[in-house]
């Protein structure tokens, strides 16, 4: 698994490559070994680099973190913005389709939901500077803004219930599926489940919010 923290780019300097390979690195590190097990050194000699030159990129393992977690959301973004054109009928069967697409393509996304039960455990916002926070939180709020924007479709039209609030309705089940799939992909053996079985409980949990959410 990588990511392309500068993916937009098409020409990347030395510094840009060596900025990438820091972000490979420190990924794979935090999967197999975890956040805490993780340090400033090993990421340096994975990376290829002294301890002095990552620190010149990076102050700390909260910022490498930020940015991984906020390259994996803006691929997700990227597929959601790609099939959102592609939805149709009203709100309520756009949102079948968007559920649709969030439970075919989530076991391939099994390390990058995995990461993001590491950040949210282990990072604290505020030990990130500003503007990094700022650009995090702009990428989670394009995130939530598809399924928003649907749902308001929905209760427009009447096929969605008309007293819900969609923003909140679309942050609860943004983070109520997520940590339902981290859990899943976790800790699949303390749900006293198989990972087949396991895995059927997100499925189930989309089907709830469909359910819960038609008028």
């Amino acid at each position: 698994m990588r990511v392309d923290e500068l993916y937009n780019d098409e020409k990347l300097d030395k510094r840009d490559m060596t900025r990438n390979r820091i972000v490979n690195a420190s990924l794979e590190l935090f999967l197999s070994e975890g956040f805490r097990d993780t340090t400033m050194a090993r990421i340096a000699k994975e990376s290829g680099i002294s301890r002095k030159t990552l620190y010149e990129y990076f102050k700390n393992k909260e910022e490498i973190t930020t940015i991984i977690d906020m390259c994996l959301i803006r691929e997700y973004n990227r597929i959601m913005e790609e099939a959102m054109p592609k939805l149709c009928g009203n709100g309520y069967n756009k949102l079948k389709q968007y559920f649709s697409i969030i439970d075919n393509n989530i076991d391939n996304f099994k390390d990058t939901i995995i990461f993001t039960g590491i950040y949210d455990y282990n990072v604290k916002t505020n030990e990130i500077n500003s503007s990094l926070r700022d650009e995090f939180y702009d990428t989670i709020k394009q995130a939530t803004w598809y399924l928003t924007e649907i749902l308001k479709q929905g209760i427009e039209d009447g096929s969605i219930k008309d007293y819900i609030d969609p923003h909140l309705t679309a942050n609860t089940i943004g983070d109520s599926w997520l940590s339902l799939a981290q859990r899943v992909f976790r800790r699949h053996k303390s749900l006293d489940m198989s990972k087949e079985e396991s895995r059927k409980m997100i499925t189930l949990q989309l089907s709830l919010f469909l359910e819960g959410l038609k008028a």
